[in-house]
């Protein structure tokens, strides 16, 4: 018998980005063929552990890398690992026990203490860390990181992210110089990022990263760790909290391959360019009560979207209510909608399957203007 849930869901255009809430990348035919060979054979796994992530590491030119089942398991893999080092004790028994941790604070640039899907100081505070936001959300200066380090410091945290705050923050560069000059370690969470080599280059000792976002891998992650004995501690979290976390060998095998892919072509190709991106936004400036334009990455990535502004009073409804409209039509079309309270939807070409999603997006936009 054939289960037929699949044909319950519906049809989805992806021009949101590398989301979770959409099962965020599709894989490449060599991804699946290896994840495929690691479904169908037996391993010892905690060899698979360290000779995935040692591989991570050789592709990457890391020192060493752990490989875990998201970003968000990276977070508490690493803060787990640094309370915990290599005490067995502590390990198995680190939440009964995290109370009678003086030194356990993870400082973070309050701009970065966001939600992402779930919020990072949940990530933080479940394995164990006790957060300690610095400045204020707009503006955070080195000087108001450094007022925060204690004796009780275990941890300097960053996020590299559109979602966190992107002006007035303190630099990457000056929280290595505090790290450097406290000796306390700087953990990146540069979940999304493109660049996996940047970070760890810069001084930071512990990246983070998604292996199913900007690699187009399966549900993944890794952290690349400054030496191997603070990836052998950290990977004897699989005992601990990593238990609840923990990745499947064949999405090990998919993670390794979609680095190796990532590396051998020089990064991702989107098969929708931004000349057709161009395109797009010629077709909506010549819609009455639309205008349209190419904006890149607030964080600076290589990446460029369609914003597309729509004037109410023009259109005849909202961003909101265009916004829901997609949603709803066949195939569903979910945009990037951060900036619905100030009239914007953003495309984002990369997760699209071709350009002809993109004439489908504007057909759709289109019909609903007309039917308004």
């Amino acid at each position: 018998m054939k289960t037929n849930f699949k044909d319950k869901l519906k049809k989805v255009i992806n021009a949101s980005g590398r989301m979770t809430k959409l099962g965020v990348s599709t894989q490449s035919n060599y991804v699946q063929e290896m994840m495929i060979y690691g479904s169908s054979n037996y391993f010892d796994i905690d060899q698979l552990y360290t000779e995935s992530g040692a591989e991570i590491a050789n592709l990457l030119n890391a020192e060493d890398a752990v490989v875990t089942s998201s970003a968000s398991a990276g977070i508490a893999f690493t803060i787990a690992s640094l309370l915990c080092k290599d005490n067995d004790n502590l390990v198995e028994n680190l939440i009964l026990n995290k109370e009678k941790i003086d030194k356990r604070e993870v400082i973070i640039p309050k701009g970065h203490n966001v939600n992402y899907g779930a919020p990072i100081h949940t990530m933080i505070e479940s394995a164990g860390g006790k957060v300690v936001d610095a400045g204020s959300a707009n503006k955070v200066t080195k000087k108001d990181v450094e007022g925060y380090i204690t004796e009780n410091t275990i941890a300097l945290f960053y996020v590299k992210s559109h979602h966190a705050v992107q002006k007035n923050m303190v630099s990457i560069e000056e929280m290595v110089e505090l790290s450097k000059d406290y000796n306390i370690p700087l953990v990146i969470d540069a979940a999304a990022e493109e660049d996996f080599t940047k970070y760890y280059k810069m001084g930071a000792n512990y990246v983070i990263y998604s292996g199913a976002k900007a690699l187009s891998g399966p549900a993944s992650g890794f952290v690349l760790c400054d030496n191997k004995d603070n990836a052998k501690n950290m990977r004897k979290q699989y005992y601990g909290i990593g238990r609840s976390m923990k990745i499947g060998k064949e999405n090990i095998f998919g993670l390794v391959a979609a680095v190796e892919e990532y590396v051998k072509n020089n990064g991702y190709k989107s098969k929708v360019t931004k000349n057709d991106l161009e395109d797009l936004t010629e077709k909506f400036n010549d819609i009455e009560g639309l205008s349209a334009k190419i904006i890149q990455d607030e964080a600076g990535r290589e990446i460029f979207r369609c914003k597309l502004h729509v004037d109410e009073d023009k259109f005849g409804m909202n961003a909101f209510t265009l916004n829901k409209k997609l949603n709803e039509s066949n195939p569903a079309i979910y945009c990037r909608e951060h900036e619905l309270n100030l009239g914007n939807l953003s495309f984002d070409p990369r997760p699209l399957s071709s350009k002809d999603d993109l004439l489908i997006i504007y057909e759709a936009v289109k019909e609903i203007g007309g039917n308004k």
